[in-house]
């Protein structure tokens, strides 16, 4: 299979751009040091309580705790680019068929009933004015009893319009995680963003489980206030034009515009603010979730102690973002109160001006109390609308926060599903190239995601039947030659050729087996779960017995009871290697003698042509060929022929006078259809 890859295309470079050596050395600064200098060079006084660590400025910049701070690399505002990124979020959640655009009409419709029972609401007082005025008896137990029913709708109402707009911020949430996971977990692309991208795009992970969650939840209440609020400006101007005049209405524009430009200058520091400390919010909660996944390593390491000495450095770094956030919203809160406050009394302003000029003069005094109260009403509510758009500049700033974190993943994916169908790094099965099944690297060279050279103009032929050991020291590049035959790696230079048979009959197996979520018979399956129902627990039995696991079945109810992470508790790593033992790479350096020579000689049964990454030579009897990595781009070949190699009949015998734990099987091709691990049956 031809995967021709053009130099100038493959070529791995840096997040700054750059490739080779001179791009790694720039890019060992992570975001963790991005956002806590971000911090530090901000217009926040220093925190000096004993919640945060005070800044200091050391020798080669501000320094927290000893840890020197590198300068951050851009701003994150509102701006045309923030627009840009709201306006595809938008393309995606509309997209029909929608339910999030027809719960955005639904919505609509409903807030426009609700505001106009909320007017009728607004209009009661100015009528109990003038009933009391009158002293009208009768009057007034009509009104009581209509405005009595009218609030309660208008509360109903208000529920209804909450719910919707939790309805909404349900579906963008699942509309857009779906969205992201589409382009997030294709194959081989999510690996690349992990390991190829960490620099610039920090904790994906955190962006599409939370950021996801906060920017739907602020889009919730962002629609809540503003979706018909256009529309009621226009309204309550015509009324407060009515009533107050031009001067009234030209008085409460000059007072939003005023609001507003002094709102957009408080509002960019606040968004470059909530970027770092969702940056920073990452980090802290991967901490975490890696010392419970290391924590017997930790206790055995007796490491508690550097362990919490990392977790309260790291919150103090948390801590200090997080009050910059706060810093920064103290003047836009002291804004949005003050208009807030401000603007109850510029109404009362407003209907002065008609009253002493006289143009009320001709009513009685409970008329005019009325049209006092009225106008109140339609200016104060004016006002309102105008202080929700400023109130919901701090969730502005927030969303833009989001829009950044996501916009950059999102575009990131985006970019790199394009670069994934022009370098063809994914595998195109179904045009057969190669006709002897073997697989053929032919003048290969590639780098490692920091620019490192691992193989220079490498040409080697993997026949079928015959197995191929590849050593070398720690990181030359053993385990990288079989990312780049996988198609995890991009090689900059050459071409490499797979078999004629579908990607089913060569399977890679990493050296840290994934225990999937679910069933045994999901595990035994992975990752062809929709075949699980097609296979019988008796060849799902046989699979175990040949890995030697069949007392796992004493441990369970059946093979179809989930036990969701409890897998890795349950399970050794020895255990869950042989469960995943179908291809790999160091997969059995958890096993014991007797059950790594047991894989080995079940995949000679089943004539299994191997590819194995080993540390140790002792395994050179189990191969015909091997290949030497000496890192650097060198490499050399040689034969293994003689007593050197194995047969089925000396396999155990060898195999039990191993010393030490091994590597094992690094790729497998060539599977039978009766193999016990091939994908007609179980892959594990």
């Amino acid at each position: 299979m031809y995967r021709r890859v053009p130099s100038d295309e493959a070529t791995v470079s840096g997040p700054d751009g750059g490739q080779g050596s001179k791009g790694s050395q720039k890019n060992q600064r992570t975001m963790r040091d991005r956002f806590t200098e971000y911090m530090l060079r901000s217009e926040a006084p220093p925190p000096r309580s004993d919640c945060c660590t005070p800044i200091t400025e050391g020798p080669n910049g501000p320094t927290i705790n000893g840890f020197t701070l590198p300068r951050k690399k851009e701003a994150y505002c509102i701006d045309l680019l923030f627009i840009r990124r709201m306006w595809h979020f938008a393309k995606i959640l509309l997209k029909m068929p929608s339910r999030v655009g027809w719960l955005y009409l639904i919505m609509t419709i409903f807030c426009c009933l609700n505001e106009v029972i909320v007017y009728y609401v607004g209009t009661i007082p100015s009528r109990y004015y003038k009933v009391l005025g009158d002293r009208d008896r009768a009057s007034f137990w009509r009104l009581l009893f209509t405005s009595l029913g009218t609030v309660f709708l208008a509360g109903f109402g208000k529920c209804g319009v909450f719910f919707l707009g939790s309805l909404i911020s349900l579906e963008s949430r699942r509309t857009l995680t779906l969205h992201f996971h589409k382009l997030y977990l294709r194959t081989k692309l999510f690996y690349r963003i992990l390991f190829m991208h960490d620099e610039e795009l920090d904790n994906p992970d955190q962006r599409i489980t939370q950021d996801i969650e906060k920017m739907s939840e602020t889009l919730r209440k962002m629609v809540e206030d503003l979706i018909i609020t256009p529309l009621l400006v226009l309204f309550y101007t015509y009324q407060c034009w009515k009533m107050a005049g031009y001067t009234g209405v030209l008085g409460i524009y000059l007072y939003f515009l005023i609001s507003v430009i002094l709102s957009r200058i408080l509002i960019n520091p606040i968004v470059d603010a909530v970027f770092y400390k969702e940056s920073a919010e990452g980090y802290f909660r991967y901490l975490h979730v890696r010392f419970r996944q290391f924590a017997e390593s930790i206790t055995f390491s007796r490491g508690e102690g550097e362990a919490k000495h990392s977790a309260d450095e790291m919150l103090e770094v948390l801590l200090r973002v997080q009050l910059d956030v706060i810093y920064k919203e103290m003047p836009l809160k002291f804004l949005q109160q003050g208009v807030s406050y401000f603007g109850s009394i510029l109404s009362y302003v407003i209907i002065a001006i008609p009253i002493f000029m006289g143009s009320y003069d001709h009513l009685p005094s409970p008329d005019v109390a009325a049209v006092i109260s009225q106008n109140a009403f339609v200016s104060m509510y004016l006002t309102f609308q105008f202080s929700k758009i400023i109130d919901c500049t701090t969730d502005f700033s927030d969303l833009a926060g989001y829009a950044s974190r996501l916009g950059q993943l999102l575009e990131a994916l985006e970019d790199m599903n394009i670069e994934i169908e022009n370098i063809a790094i994914d595998f195109p099965h179904e045009e057969p190239q190669s006709t002897d099944n073997s697989i053929r690297l032919e003048n290969i060279s590639f780098h490692t995601p920091t620019g490192d050279l691992v193989i220079s103009d490498f040409t080697f032929r993997f026949e079928p039947g015959v197995n191929t050991i590849i050593v070398g020291p720690n990181g030359a590049g053993k385990t990288s030659l079989l990312r780049a035959m996988g198609g995890l790696w991009p090689v900059s230079k050459g071409e490499i050729i797979l078999p004629r048979q579908s990607f089913k009959d060569v399977i890679f197996l990493p050296q840290i087996p994934y225990m999937a979520y679910g069933t045994l018979r999901e595990q035994l399956v992975y990752p062809y779960m929709h075949m699980a129902s097609s296979v019988s627990d008796s060849e799902l039995m046989k699979a175990l017995k040949l890995a030697r696991l069949d007392h796992i079945t004493t441990l369970i109810d059946d093979f179809d009871f989930s036990y969701s992470t409890e897998w890795n508790k349950m399970l050794s790593p020895g255990e869950q290697q042989k469960l995943a033992f179908a291809l790999l790479d160091e997969a059995t350096c958890s096993m014991d003698n007797a059950s790594e020579t047991e894989m080995f000689k079940q995949c000679a049964l089943f004539n299994i042509t191997l590819i194995t990454v080993s540390h140790h030579p002792h395994l050179d009897h189990f191969h015909r060929q091997k290949i030497t990595i000496g890192g650097r781009g060198t490499w050399s070949w040689s034969e293994i022929t003689g007593e050197d190699t194995f047969d089925d009949e000396d396999t155990l015998s060898r195999g039990d006078s191993m010393a030490g734990p091994a590597p094992g099987v690094g790729l497998l091709m060539n599977m039978p259809e009766d193999a016990p691990f091939n994908t007609q049956s179980t892959r594990r």
